[in-house]
């Protein structure tokens, strides 16, 4: 009879011990959550860093970041952070690239449900257009992190890498071109590594300055051309050197040539992005 009575009371106990131990059991998996995983990322599409094959030449000035977004209420902030990963040691005027919590500027957002976000993140920021230091060789991740109305937020790691593509760059001179110019002397060599160059193409953007064309005045507008083969076919370091010929009413600006190699067996071209006036 003594032993009949204290089986309720055990049964009791035992289930005080299994409750506590569950509990212990769901703190620990709290306590174990990472921060670091990233969250709702079927709502960025279209991600281009550097390009679809996120590929960035350190000649570059900066990196080029472009993606799709969709939310369920208006964006407030969106934050980037960059990390080296797999990166060589650093030479002169090179380092181990780290940015954080770096906000893009609220211009590209704000007030947009679904935002279209096209942005770039300088190398260099105290010397912009034309950075002292660049990114040393190999691959860096780069977390985007979007917050909403409500402040829930969302966000995405891609990896991406820095290569030593172009070397020996030179654009008019000094990156200058004098006003009524009717040609820019354009000059760099590549290395395709294993693969040889099948085709260079020249896109040159400027803010358009004339009634009647494809684009509004004051939108950006391009020309491009593709490079003769003579140049660059079938070879693996090809040294290009061609004159673009140009329009002599091109008003004094700020504009950009986008470089775009492509290699045999690659999908996509390298694109290597330089800053040039137009001076008096």
């Amino acid at each position: 009879m003594k032993t009949s009575r204290m089986k309720p009371k055990f049964k009791f106990l035992a289930l005080i011990v299994f409750l506590g131990l569950s509990l212990q059991s769901c703190s620990s998996d709290d306590n174990n959550i990472d921060e670091n995983v990233d969250l709702n990322q079927e709502k960025f599409e279209n991600i281009e860093i550097g390009n679809t094959d996120f590929k960035v030449p350190q000649f570059n000035p900066d990196l080029h970041t472009q993606f799709d977004y969709t939310g369920e209420r208006k964006v407030t902030k969106i934050y980037y952070d960059i990390n080296p990963v797999n990166v060589e040691e650093p030479n002169t005027g090179e380092v181990k690239w780290q940015v954080s919590n770096h906000l893009v500027d609220e211009d590209y957002y704000a007030g947009q449900l679904n935002s279209h976000i096209h942005y770039h993140v300088f190398f260099d920021p105290e010397n912009e257009l034309f950075p002292k230091v660049r990114p040393a060789k190999g691959v860096y991740s780069l977390k985007i992190t979007i917050v909403e109305e409500d402040n829930s937020t969302s966000s995405i790691t891609k990896q991406f890498e820095i290569v030593k593509k172009f070397s020996e760059v030179k654009l008019g001179n000094n990156n200058q071109v004098e006003y009524g110019s009717d040609e820019l002397h354009t000059e760099f060599e590549f290395d395709a590594g294993a693969n040889t160059v099948s085709e260079v193409k020249y896109e040159l953007w400027f803010e358009e300055w004339r009634e009647g064309q494809n684009v509004a005045v004051g939108d950006w507008d391009t020309i491009v051309i593709v490079l003769p083969k003579s140049l660059y076919e079938n070879q693996n370091k090809p040294h290009v050197h061609y004159h673009m010929d140009v329009d002599t009413e091109l008003p004094v600006g700020d504009y950009w040539l986008n470089i775009y190699v492509k290699e045999s067996g690659e999908n996509e071209a390298v694109k290597l992005s330089i800053p040039l006036s137009i001076i008096n």
